[in-house]
């Protein structure tokens, strides 16, 4: 382990791609790109790039399952993800995104409580006939982070 460990995750959905950067247990970085989510190609740019720019100990992303929700084109987008993370010159995790909340609002309050970075990104419950939030990607990509570390990045614990 590092003395400064910092963590990068990225997370995908119908039409965005997100990264969270966390380092030593605080989220330093946020970020999102409609962009990254036109295909593979895009997704695996936007990826090094933030690679590039953050320079982490270690990349996670999602590892899907058969009976994931996820489309087949963010499923691609997802793989796009996982194939630069691992060939970048960094620690490369795909973890499964678990779901210990009721819903994914009640785990971005969670969250939101324990990283208080992301206090403004937090969205309203919303209604069924609403659309998704599209800051509640920040979430799912933290929560890939805490899946694989627990609460925070500092006490490793693997997949």
């Amino acid at each position: 382990m590092t003395a400064r460990r910092s963590v990068l995750a990225f997370a995908a959905a119908s039409g965005r791609v997100a990264h969270v950067l966390v380092v030593q247990g605080t989220v330093k970085s946020v970020g999102m790109s409609r962009k990254a989510s036109v295909g593979p190609r895009e997704a695996r740019a936007y990826a090094a790039r933030q690679i590039e720019r953050f320079r982490p100990d270690t990349v996670i992303t999602e590892k899907l399952l058969a009976r994931s929700k996820k489309g087949a084109k963010t499923r691609k987008i997802i793989e796009a993800l996982g194939s630069v993370a691992e060939l970048a010159d960094v620690e490369s995790i795909a973890v499964v995104r678990g779901q210990a909340h009721t819903n994914r609002f009640v785990e971005a309050q969670d969250l939101a409580r324990r990283y208080p970075a992301l206090q403004p990104y937090l969205p309203k419950m919303r209604r069924l006939w609403d659309p998704e939030p599209k800051t509640l990607i920040y979430f799912e990509a933290l929560s890939l982070i805490e899946a694989t570390f627990g609460q925070g990045p500092s006490s490793p614990r693997r997949p």
